[in-house]
């Protein structure tokens, strides 16, 4: 829901006000997690069925049909994003402004924004295929589980930032997720009959690092991203599809992140933080298309669905998913379950699967309580290695405004 602040201007000239509104969403919850990697099983409270986040909306209507403004998200974590167990958070994920934010006009010829605006296919994954888990506990788009695997912006510590994903092997690969970019220029059409297209672009920059005079470390050098997308919304239907596509030019792109010191097990602190830097090779390309739609069979019961796939220029990463689910809503309570594959054509050969389901109790239009939970297997078609599967049992309470 939005709440209107105050008109904060008033053009005299045309009568046109600048009005600024705030929305957001609140989520705390117990999350226990079991892992066959047993030291690695937690205990944690947190954000657990959504992402806590904060926005900041303004709009003015210039007249004509057209309005300009824009907005800016901040995504809320504990003590910015630090707990007890670290000691040390990256600005890129705790910061202001660390969400979507952009400028944008729209008027009879669509809508522009231009920034770093949620990707469609992040909208397409969390509000169509699978639309009762967000990115939390449950859903098949987490940092915990993928329906991808490649180049992507989903990594923790690279906030917004193009990161490559391992291939799937022996260690659990959660896959990567597109979530959104900056740089970024979008454009969404008007509905015609509830049909609509969308295009993003990121510019590719492929230059000699020039404080080395090298091409070799990639520096300075960023990733270029071209997103379509078709959405059909009318009755009962919901439907999208989303192509979305990284190319990075032959110098390759250098990535660095902040890492924490390390911790003995006596809890002392055996390191200090270090910048870390990997290399994506030139030429690299990744591409993730995903169909979903759901549809309402009455007020109660809604079906979804999301068929996608993802390949690379050498197939190093190539495969397909499936993702199947169902939410049912009884006076107060919403009952909803899903189960989402992912099945792996490289030559690693590792498939992933999901399961996941979740219970809310709505205790008002944006207030509820929630149960979520999930089992992840990360070699459902290999031999079980430690860490291969995930268990997460969620319990708390959110609030949107």
């Amino acid at each position: 829901m939005k709440k209107s602040l105050v008109a904060l201007a008033a053009v005299a000239a045309t009568g046109a006000m600048a009005q600024v509104t705030i929305d957001g969403y609140m989520d705390r919850g117990y999350l226990v997690t079991n892992n066959s990697y047993n030291q690695a099983d937690t205990r944690t409270v947190g954000s657990n069925a959504g992402t806590t986040t904060f926005g900041i909306k303004y709009r003015e209507n210039i007249g004509g049909g057209i309005v300009v403004g824009g907005q800016v998200n901040t995504d809320w974590s504990d003590i910015a994003g630090n707990s007890q167990s670290n000691s040390l958070q990256p600005s890129q994920t705790s910061g202001f402004a660390n969400s979507q934010s952009f400028v944008d006009i729209a008027g009879p010829f669509g809508t522009i924004r231009a920034g770093v605006p949620n990707n469609f296919t992040l909208t397409n994954a969390t509000a169509v295929a699978t639309p009762a888990f967000s990115t939390g506990v449950g859903s098949s788009y987490s940092s915990s589980f993928s329906i991808a695997n490649g180049l992507g912006t989903g990594s923790t510590g690279y906030g917004g930032v193009v990161v490559a994903g391992n291939a799937a092997s022996t260690a659990a690969v959660t896959g990567a997720r597109a979530i959104r970019i900056a740089n970024t220029v979008q454009y969404s059409s008007p509905s015609l009959n509830g049909l609509t297209a969308h295009f993003g672009y990121t510019p590719q920059n492929n230059n000699v690092d020039g404080s080395s005079g090298t091409s070799s470390t990639g520096a300075g050098n960023t990733v270029g991203v071209t997103e379509y997308a078709l959405r059909y919304t009318n009755g009962p239907i919901d439907a999208m599809y989303t192509s979305i596509k990284y190319e990075v030019g032959s110098l390759g792109v250098s990535r660095a992140a902040l890492t924490a010191a390390g911790v003995a097990t006596n809890g002392a602190v055996t390191g200090t933080s270090t910048i870390g830097n990997t290399l994506i090779a030139g030429g690299t390309t990744s591409t993730q298309n995903l169909l979903g739609a759901s549809y309402a069979i009455n007020s109660a019961l809604k079906l979804h669905a999301g068929f996608g796939s993802f390949s690379s220029a050498n197939n190093a990463n190539k495969g397909k998913s499936t993702d199947f689910g169902a939410t049912y809503t009884l006076g107060s309570f919403v009952f909803m379950g899903h189960v989402a594959k992912v099945d792996d054509q490289s030559t690693t050969n590792y498939d992933r699967k999901l399961t996941g389901l979740g219970v809310d109790y709505n205790l008002s239009k944006t207030a509820r309580l929630y149960v979520r939970y999930d089992d992840i297997n990360y070699a459902s078609n290999q031999a079980s290695f430690t860490g291969s599967s995930l268990k997460r049992t969620a319990v708390g309470f959110s609030k949107s405004f």
